[in-house]
């Protein structure tokens, strides 16, 4: 009897780790380098980086910064960029919202589709313009935000 009030004990004892929220998935880095064609001679298109710090998550929502952003040989700071938030569906679909610091620009919206550590584009607007990322383009998740 007494092994088993020890049994008893030691199993009302036991704590299950808490449940990550479903936009836990997207905490990391995501970098999407856009593919530049070899053309044999030198040249600064580098084509489009950027990096995306996902740093904080809670239940289906998600925030973080931009970490990088060059355009060609041209860097822009992230200081020109607002929060970067987002949200998951819980069936693969993820929607990135990239604010910018100026009030007057509209958002930059990716809709894609999250498999693994890829999010693949689906969309991608500034408001009712197109927006730099074609449909297929990918941001993967890395150890890093450095290009």
């Amino acid at each position: 009897m007494g092994l088993a009030f020890v049994a008893a004990a030691l199993s009302c004892r036991v704590a299950t780790a808490p449940q990550a929220p479903p936009a836990a998935v997207m905490l990391g880095v995501w970098s999407h380098r856009t593919a530049v064609a070899d053309s044999g001679s030198p040249s600064l298109n580098a084509g489009l980086l950027v990096t995306i710090v996902v740093d904080s998550a809670d239940a289906m929502q998600f925030r973080g910064r931009v970490g990088m952003w060059f355009a060609g040989d041209v860097g822009i700071s992230p200081d020109v960029f607002g929060p970067v938030t987002g949200t998951v569906d819980g069936n693969g679909g993820v929607t990135i919202v990239i604010a910018y610091a100026a009030v007057d620009r509209p958002s930059l919206t990716i809709s894609g589709s999250l498999t693994a550590d890829v999010v693949t584009v689906r969309e991608c607007s500034f408001g009712m313009e197109p927006g730099p990322f074609l449909p297929g383009d990918r941001f993967e998740r890395g150890p890093h935000a450095g290009p």
